[in-house]
Order: structure tokens, then sequence, then C-alpha cells
């Protein structure tokens, strides 16, 4: 079985600003993104390691937002649930991390995430538990 290490969903708020989001995200944690302010999908890069960051609005092909949406918010709080989501952002390291040696990368990733995007839901798909 493939893990994929520090993958992570991040469902958003109707209403965030999604312009850029994943090279903002990237700028704020303090990585370099080849993403452009209108990609939707690119590479966030610690040194010599990798993540890739890709953000589903439900606008394109094969959109799987509904389908997580509904599997994220089964770990929110009431009001969480009352609330709209409108994008999923997810992220997670292109190659192994066996030591752990990029934990805190993927953590400020996260923090970006939250930072920017207030009131988003932070879902770890391979354990099925909000982070």
């Amino acid at each position: 079985m493939s893990v994929t290490p520090y993958l992570t969903h991040a469902l958003l708020p109707a209403g965030t600003d999604l312009t850029g989001l994943g090279a903002r995200v990237a700028r704020h944690a303090g990585a370099e993104a080849t993403l452009r302010p209108g990609d939707r999908a690119g590479e966030v890069a610690f040194g010599g390691y990798r993540f890739f960051i890709a953000l589903d609005d439900g606008t394109g092909n094969g959109s799987e937002l509904a389908e997580l949406r509904d599997v994220i918010l089964t770990v929110a709080t009431d009001a969480e649930r009352r609330q709209t989501f409108g994008a999923v952002l997810t992220f997670g390291g292109l190659s192994p991390d066996p030591d752990l040696d990029h934990f805190n990368d993927a953590v400020l990733l996260m923090e970006a995430v939250e930072a920017l995007c207030p009131g988003a839901v932070l879902f770890d798909p391979q354990s099925g538990e909000r982070i």
C-alpha cells in the first residue's frame, strides 16, 4: 500500500479568496512555489523536498469537491456543518519521508492555510481524522 506523506485536505468556507491561493499558502509558509496566480495545481518546495498542492472549487472536470465535502464534514463541528464550503485545497508530499524530516514543513503549510482561510476544516484522509 502506498501512502502519500502529509496528505491533507482543507475544506474552505464559501467566500474564501481563491485567487492565487496555492502560491499565497506557499509564500506564507516560507516555501517556493511553481504555481502562478491562475494555476489550480503545482508544487511547493522546502529546499529539496516537494509537496503537490491542488485547488478544487467544483468547476473543473472530475471535481471531487462534493464527495470530499461530505467526508470531511463528518469530523466537523455542528457550527461548521451549518456553513457553506466552496472549495478544497489538497497538498501532500511527493516522495517518502521515513524519518519525518519534513514534518515541520507540512505543519507550516497547514498553519498557512488556517491563517489565510479562517474557518477552514483540515482533514487527514489517510486516518479519517481532523487535523
